[in-house]
């Protein structure tokens, strides 16, 4: 067994003799990676994001960075321990972006009020931001109507889904290493094949 670390099998599948932390890491890049690559399809084709939207990105980029440092703490500097970190810090954006999605899934439904920067109820704050960006024939977009919908779901209904299954997978992952971390085993990097 060779004391360097391994990268995935690229000749193979991708996860073979991965870790779950290793998985899972690599999984919420990927699933962060093309969540917001959709979204700015979306907002190329001409659907706008409103101000939740964008906060939902904003986790989004967080946990892709997360998930990035993770991999590269993982596998260029073999830090199992700085890599668990990664993914617990990952599983607490995923369940923040899950629960900012459910918010504005009800906000869309109507089950409560948005934010009143969002809904167009807001104060004004700035007077010289008012004229800034503001195009007269473009309608504003509020966070209580939902862009787009695919079998009654919107864009942050699938946000939803997406986060909350990353956040399983992450917390799972987490605990799992916790556990290891506990009884002294920590997994070594796979093998050069």
């Amino acid at each position: 067994m060779s004391d360097t670390p391994a990268s995935p099998d690229l000749n193979g599948h991708p996860f073979k003799g991965a870790t779950l932390v290793e998985m899972a890491l690599m999984i919420g890049a990927v699933s962060s990676g093309g969540l917001l690559g959709g979204a700015h399809i979306f907002q190329a084709l001409g659907y706008d994001p409103c101000a939740l939207c964008l906060d939902q990105r904003a986790a989004h980029w967080t946990a892709l960075l997360i998930c990035i440092l993770g991999l590269i703490t993982n596998y260029g500097f073999n830090a199992k321990k700085l890599a668990a970190a990664a993914i617990g810090a990952a599983a607490l954006i995923y369940g923040f972006s899950a629960l900012l999605s459910l918010y504005h899934t009800g906000v869309e439904f109507k089950f409560w009020p948005g934010p009143a920067s969002c809904s167009g109820n807001g104060t004004i704050d700035d007077i010289g931001g008012l004229t800034g960006g503001f195009d007269p024939n473009k309608p504003r977009v509020t966070c209580g109507e939902a862009a787009w919908r695919f079998l009654g779901i919107s864009m942050a209904g699938y946000n939803f889904l997406a986060s909350t299954g990353l956040f399983a997978l992450s917390f799972g992952a987490t605990i799992k290493a916790i556990k290891e971390a506990k009884k002294g085993y920590w997994p070594k990097s796979n093998p050069a094949s």
